[in-house]
Formats: C-alpha cells, structure tokens, sequence
C-alpha cells in the first residue's frame, strides 16, 4: 500500500502573499520610472540652458566690437528689451548697433518665450554682465521641479567667457 499525498493547489494565503509582494514590485518600478522622467527633464533644461548661452555667446563673439563697446553690457531679459530694428530683411543688412539690438531682442525672446518665441525654460530669466578684460558672464535662472517633494526650485546656469 503506498502512501500517495495528493496535492490540490496553492492556498488563498499564498496567493495573497503573493500578489502583495509583486504589488510591491510594482509600485517600486512606477517610483523609479517617475525619478527617471524627472532626471530626464532636469537634463533636458540644462542642455535648452547650454545651448541658450552659447548662442548668445556666439552672437557676442561675431559683433565683438558692439560687445566691447558695451552694447551688452548688463543686459537682462526681464528688464527692457530692445525693439527689433527689422534690418535683417532689408537689403543694406543691419549696421553693429542694430545688430547688437537684434541680437538681444532674438535672445530674449527666446529665453522668455515672447513673441514667436518658444518658451524653452520655465520661468527664465537671462542677464548678460562684464568683468574686468572684457570678460563676460552669461546666467540663465529657471524655475524646475523638485525631486521627491514636488516643490519647485530655481536653478542656474553660466557660462563665462572672454572677448
């Protein structure tokens, strides 16, 4: 006579255990997702930042005499703005200065997202100063959210360079 156990299946107590520890799991993914999407953003703005600044440098570089002059000297995106001199469709181009004014009216309407402008940043404001030996410092603020407790913080970026 051999003794055979039959078995009939998982008991509803090991079934609930089990879904609580893979319920587990998966609230454990969902938060590493968010961490990662939010990482994703911060980096995002940091590169529209980057890129933001070394435009303007760029365009500071190309009008060097302007820049030295002190066209850009303390320049702030909140602060007043200068028109658009329309030169860049005219035949005869734009002179340095109108250069200069166009150059701050594109940047600002970029970093401010006025205009035609696409708003790149949350809540950014640029500035434009010089130090000593023509040396320039570009700063871009914006406003980013927190990692874990949803607040927002600003954040800056800067870049330092030299005509």
């Amino acid at each position: 006579m051999s003794l055979t156990k039959k078995q009939s299946g998982f008991t509803l107590i090991e079934i609930m255990i089990t879904l609580i520890i893979v319920s587990i799991g998966l609230l454990g993914m969902a938060s590493l997702q968010m961490n990662s999407l939010r990482s994703n953003q911060g980096a995002y703005l940091r590169s529209q930042a980057s890129m933001l600044s070394y435009d303007m440098a760029d365009r500071m570089r190309a009008n060097s005499a302007r820049a030295i002059a002190g066209d850009y000297n303390g320049f702030d995106t909140d602060g007043t703005v200068p028109a658009d001199p329309g030169c860049m469709s005219s035949a005869t181009g734009c002179s340095a200065a109108q250069q200069a004014n166009t150059d701050m009216f594109e940047w600002a309407s970029r970093v401010n997202g006025t205009g035609a402008g696409i708003a790149l940043l949350p809540g950014a404001q640029g500035t434009i100063t010089r130090g000593a030996g023509n040396l320039f410092t570009i700063l871009i603020d914006w406003t980013e959210t927190g990692d874990t407790t949803n607040a927002t913080a600003n954040t800056t970026f800067s870049l330092n360079f030299g005509l």
